[in-house]
């Protein structure tokens, strides 16, 4: 699974949080004479008004939402690039037979911080994209 497809339904399932969390905080009480996608409420004379139950998200969200996304996503595949680099390093073919040996080493001899070392770099290079 590719960094990409991850963010992606994260980014998406990120934006239908929000804006269900718009929505239920904007409910008004339903009305019998309205479509399936809007609310009734009333303004100040009385007159029925109907409000529309997805609000649209405000910019700041959208780019909590990438930011969010783009983060879990990069941190998640961050061995696999750990990985490719040590296999792409010259005499890597006398280290490493293949990619699976290359993360048991990687695990025994250094553990989890040799394959998320360097992690606050990376992302600081890619979460701002």
């Amino acid at each position: 699974v590719s960094e990409t497809a991850i963010q992606f339904v994260l980014y998406e399932r990120l934006k239908t949080i929000l804006a269900s969390r718009h929505a239920a905080a904007a409910l008004p009480l339903p009305h019998a004479q309205t479509p399936a996608n809007k609310l009734a409420g009333h303004d100040k004379k009385g007159q029925d008004t109907a409000v529309d139950a997805s609000p649209a998200l405000r910019n700041l969200e959208y780019v909590g939402a990438a930011a969010s996304a783009k983060l879990v996503a990069s941190s998640v595949t961050y061995p696999h690039e750990v990985i490719r680099t040590r296999l792409r390093e010259r005499g890597a073919s006398q280290i490493y037979s293949s990619a699976v040996q290359c993360v048991r080493r990687v695990w025994v001899e250094e553990g989890v911080r040799g394959l998320y070392g360097g992690l606050g770099t990376h992302l600081l290079r890619v979460v701002p994209n």
